[in-house]
């Protein structure tokens, strides 16, 4: 069980892949792992282990 942006989750993949799931626009999110930030190179071979903490960032546009 992992958590995103305070939420426990069942699942079992990469970032990415629960980023894709969950309905994430990739281009306009930042994404911590435990408190650090995760490059989008590494989205796809970065795997969620169990207590894994992330926390997905969105940039929203205003003016």
């Amino acid at each position: 069980m992992a958590f995103i942006n305070d939420e426990k989750v069942d699942f079992n993949g990469t970032i990415l892949e629960l980023l894709e799931k969950e309905g994430y626009d990739k281009d306009k999110v930042v994404v911590l792992l435990n408190g650090e930030i995760v490059k989008k190179d590494f989205w796809n071979e970065v795997f969620l282990k169990q207590d894994d903490y992330l926390e997905v960032v969105t940039f929203v546009g205003g003016g």
